[in-house]
């Protein structure tokens, strides 16, 4: 996947501009995608699941939303396929009989072999964010991250909210694992004055506990690191 490409991961409807080079990029059809297209009946539905391939070629995510199609995106559409591109309000009711709407999104994935995450790809990409925890807590990088390895994978983009989820879980992981890790490698009394420490008030009147919990996906990371293999400080 090319770095310019990772700006339309997630995106849940069509941008209001787009370059030529995206359009071809992305709205571009294969041999396959040319014989799923001209399979549909009327132009309309021809036009509507090349839009929607597109976008999931794109963006990793199902097309729902039919508010903005670029002039010049439906133009290329017309062009490519060889007709001539209705007005897009015939788009829009044709796409009001929602079961119209679910065959589209379907053959989209079907043609570019996209599926929805099991719960066994779930766990993988749990894991996979566990590790880039380790090295980066940074929530909205994650997100990225999160987003680049399900388009890698084939795998359709869920909503940012359940994806946040995930990656709350991670690093819960990653706090648990380490957690473990100090408490096998510190000798308890050291322990014990630890969280003494951290209990005590600052002169702003919070806690270090308090300041530490903000800071906790970055500092575990390096506390790990300083302490697993040791066994008193």
């Amino acid at each position: 996947m090319q770095g310019w490409h990772t700006t339309f991961l997630g995106m849940r409807g069509l941008p209001r501009d787009i370059s030529d080079f995206e359009m071809k990029a992305f709205f571009t059809f294969d041999g396959a995608e040319r014989d799923a297209i001209n399979a549909r009946r009327g132009d309309s539905h021809k036009l509507g699941l090349a839009l929607h391939i597109g976008f999931l070629r794109m963006s990793g995510r199902l097309l729902g939303a039919f508010r903005v199609i670029p002039v010049a995106l439906w133009r290329h559409l017309g062009n490519e396929l060889g007709i001539a591109a209705p007005e897009v309000a015939s788009l829009r009711a044709m796409y009001e009989r929602g079961r119209t709407l679910f065959d589209h999104q379907q053959v989209a994935c079907t043609v570019l072999g996209f599926q929805w995450m099991s719960e066994h790809q779930r766990r993988s990409l749990v894991r996979e964010l566990r590790d880039e925890v380790a090295r980066c807590a940074d929530r909205d990088q994650l997100l990225v991250r999160a987003r680049q390895w399900l388009y890698k994978n084939k795998l359709v983009i869920v909503h940012e909210r359940a994806i946040r989820t995930l990656i709350a879980a991670a690093l819960a992981q990653l706090e648990v694992e380490t957690g473990t890790a100090i408490a096998a490698s510190v000798d308890p009394a050291t322990l014990d004055r630890w969280r003494a420490s951290v209990s005590e008030l600052r002169p702003d009147g919070q806690t270090q506990q308090i300041l530490s919990a903000a800071s906790l996906p970055m500092a575990l990371p390096a506390l790990a690191a300083a302490t697993v293999g040791t066994t008193t400080l």
